[in-house]
């Protein structure tokens, strides 16, 4: 070979040279960075008759504004305001001092009708006209898994108080939404459960069984619960359980509908979360209020069926600082002679910061 083709391989010979004496970089990830609560998260229900179902008859409207504290143990230093930093030690002495503890509160509204809303009569027939008006305050024990996918646990202690009857305003929330939208009134409301006071206390324990991974990729959770409720408005033992699967799952305990200790939150929060779900709630029933009718004088009531259940499924996707959900939900017959299953969608949104 010639001296002057000899003299421009050397550039060549030095670079192979170099690529084969250098080891191979692999690339590296950047961990999934989920930030820390600061102050907790508030949340808006809205679960109507009419989403994807087009009815207009039993549970045909709630609504719930709730709001669920960060773990409390940060909230006991001398930075923060002493009735907060008060409040949050008095609590903290009632769990293990190495659990986070939590407290919720909420504020919200379901409303029942006949499946004939133009009828003016009572309809013996059919279950009565209810509402009820109602503000609750929620007390979590979080057991946090030994690993980042293992077994967490969720105690929640709710005392829930309002009132049933035409202070509840399920009338005027009703007719008033009806007549915005440009729809019939509901005429039957003078047939509506008297006034009573009312006065719930709930618990409930929940387990997430999580696959590997789930929290920073693709994966699933299985969250079981059971608890009970007792009081004048509602008084039962309920089972069940959730199943979601989708990628980076949020560290709580699960999509709820409306009812006494539904919420939860996770201490931190992943950038991006998208995934489906599906779940079952199981009731044996003693009372319901909205249905048996007042407890200390007579009022319109129906025979109740013992057991209820109600099945959902849908999807959520958040951020670090939102989650939106959708799901749609059938309920079993309630009350004897039942004819239609309760079909109705529920809509929440959630802030965290």
């Amino acid at each position: 070979m010639p001296l002057p083709a000899r003299l421009l391989l050397v550039p060549f010979a030095c670079l192979l040279g170099n690529a084969h004496a250098q080891p191979t970089v692999e690339p590296v990830t950047p961990p999934v960075v989920h930030e820390a609560l600061r102050f907790g998260s508030v949340s808006a229900y809205f679960e109507n008759d009419k989403f994807f179902a087009g009815t207009d008859e039993h549970y045909t409207n709630g609504f719930k504004f709730s709001a669920l504290s960060t773990d409390l143990r940060s909230f006991t230093d001398d930075t923060v305001p002493a009735p907060v930093r008060l409040l949050a030690r008095a609590l903290g002495d009632l769990v293990p001092a190495d659990k986070p503890y939590k407290l919720g509160l909420s504020f919200g509204q379901n409303i029942y009708t006949p499946e004939d809303t133009q009828a003016t009569a009572y309809q013996p027939d059919d279950r009565p006209y209810a509402a009820w008006l109602y503000l609750g305050v929620a007390f979590h024990i979080y057991h946090p898994p030994a690993t980042v996918d293992g077994t967490a646990r969720l105690d929640v202690f709710e005392i829930t108080a309002g009132i049933v009857g035409p202070s509840a305003l399920g009338r005027q929330v009703q007719n008033e939404y009806h007549r915005f939208v440009g729809v019939e009134t509901a005429k039957g409301w003078r047939n509506q459960i008297k006034d009573e006071p009312g006065l719930n206390l709930a618990y409930e324990r929940r387990y997430r069984f999580s696959s590997e991974g789930a929290r920073t990729g693709w994966g699933a959770d299985f969250i079981p619960h059971a608890g009970l409720s007792l009081g004048n408005v509602h008084t039962y033992a309920n089972a069940g359980f959730e199943v979601r699967a989708g990628y980076r799952l949020p560290s709580d305990f699960g999509s709820n509908l409306i009812r006494p200790s539904g919420d939860s939150n996770a201490l931190r929060r992943s950038p991006f979360n998208l995934f489906a779900f599906a779940a079952v709630d199981g009731r044996a029933v003693a009372r319901d209020i909205t249905l048996d009718g007042n407890s200390f004088r007579d009022s319109n009531s129906i025979e109740k069926k013992p057991f209820v259940a109600d099945l959902y499924a849908g999807i959520s996707g958040g951020t670090t600082r939102w989650q939106l959900t959708y799901a749609q939900a059938f309920r079993t017959h309630q009350f004897k002679g039942q004819e239609d299953t309760s079909v109705f969608g529920s809509l929440s949104v959630s802030f965290f910061y």
